[in-house]
């Protein structure tokens, strides 16, 4: 481990891009580490109700929703590098809001610059170190399979979530806000090492604000267009988009919920986060072996759904702390896989021409799910309680067995129709 820390190390410094690229996630992993196990129970310890919490939260998701498309245009035209960059500066500014901030109004405009920040960053750092890695085959390597970079990548960011988020609930423990002030710090170090040691060459390509909205007014309505009429897309895209209801609210709750529990206990949400973390590659490897035996991604949807809703269920109306936590660890197993699941799905069902298209509409209903959940069963958890608004949550993931039904009887018609 400590050979490979110091290769990584001298990777860095000779501005390889495949090692920077691993400390950058490694880095970028521990600030949002530090502050996601406490960061509802922060909100609601300033005073907010739980609608207000997904009301702050809503504009995350909003924010997502209008400048997915537009960032990567941006990065395009301007240079990944810059843009990363530049996403690093607004997360800092986010955070740095949190920190010093007592209103939700302040909390909203922090929301927003951290939804920023979250949306340049997304995949554009992937994007960089490709056209890097393309750029400087490192010692004559010329390899076109980067997988390598981003199953690198993913076991540095859970590394550091889980470093990041054990030590955010025992921080907040002492101080709630101290977490945001050194997750904003390390943004900054994560600003001035991409600063440093990314390279890349100068983009001369120029792009008007005009022809961007033109760009993503197309994609949305090609997307819109190619899943709505593709009968094996469109009802897996209304399943993800319901079963991210519940999912949004399942998520912004469960560390105000179980601090509860505790008595108070903020330090606890460190340690169920870093057991969310293990589980959550615990699912990963469970879906990588379903797959590998040829198993339907269908038959995996349906069982997410159904074991998904009965964890939480019995998490809402568990009144122990211990067997709330380990049903709400089991549904973390299962939720864990519902991205990498989502991904392989289409990716595997659509053609390469069209499949960035679907997959950011597809992605684009899931935030709308989102938006749907922080509203709708936000309102319940105001004015009823969390264990009501989690049970309303459960719901939701049983009805997303509706449009997966619809799936697997289109794809018996499919095989029917080829066999005849």
């Amino acid at each position: 481990m400590r050979q490979k820390a110091i290769a990584i190390s001298k990777g860095l410094l000779r501005k390889e891009p495949n090692y920077v690229y691993y400390w950058l996630c490694f880095l970028r992993g521990i600030s949002f580490g530090l502050v996601s196990p406490i960061y509802s129970v922060f909100l609601f310890s300033t005073g907010l109700n739980a609608l207000q919490v997904n009301l702050i939260n809503l504009v995350f998701v909003l924010s997502n929703l209008v400048f997915q498309i537009p960032a990567g245009a941006l990065a395009d035209s301007w240079g990944r590098k810059k843009t990363f960059l530049l996403s690093m500066l607004f997360n800092f500014f986010g955070f740095s809001l949190y920190f010093f901030g007592y209103s939700w109004q302040l909390f909203a405009a922090a929301e927003f610059l951290a939804a920023l920040g979250y949306v340049l960053m997304t995949g554009i750092l992937e994007a960089w170190v490709v056209d890097a890695w393309k750029a400087r085959p490192i010692a004559g390597l010329i390899n076109t399979n980067y997988s390598f970079l981003f199953t690198r990548s993913a076991t540095a960011g859970y590394l550091s979530s889980i470093i990041g988020g054990l030590a955010g609930g025992l921080i907040g423990a002492i101080s709630l806000r101290l977490p945001f002030l050194l997750g904003g710090i390390i943004f900054i170090t994560v600003f001035l090492l991409g600063f440093y040691f990314m390279e890349e060459e100068v983009i001369n390509k120029k792009i008007s604000l005009k022809e961007v909205l033109k760009r993503s007014l197309r994609t949305v309505k090609i997307g819109a267009r190619e899943t709505v009429t593709n009968n094996l897309i469109f009802p897996f895209a209304l399943f993800a988009l319901i079963m991210m209801i519940g999912i949004k609210t399942v998520d912004i709750y469960w560390a105000k919920r179980f601090v509860d529990m505790a008595e108070g206990r903020v330090w606890i949400t460190g340690y169920i986060w870093v057991l969310v973390s293990l589980f959550m590659i615990m699912g990963n490897i469970l879906l990588q072996k379903w797959t590998d035996k040829n198993k339907s991604y269908v038959n995996w949807f349906a069982l997410t759904a159904i074991f998904g809703a009965a964890a939480i269920l019995l998490t809402s109306l568990s009144k122990s702390l211990y067997p709330a936590i380990s049903y709400f660890l089991f549904y973390e197993a299962v939720r864990g896989v519902f991205g990498p699941s989502l991904y392989g799905y289409v990716n595997n069902l659509i053609s390469s021409e069209n499949r960035a298209t679907i997959l950011s509409f597809v992605i684009t209903c899931t935030w709308i799910g989102a938006a749907i959940g922080l509203v709708g069963l936000g309102w319940v958890a105001k004015n009823f309680s969390i264990e009501t608004a989690w049970f309303g949550a459960a719901l939701f993931m049983l009805v997303a067995l509706i449009p997966i039904l619809k799936l697997k009887k289109h794809m018996r018609e499919r095989l029917v129709t080829v066999a005849v």
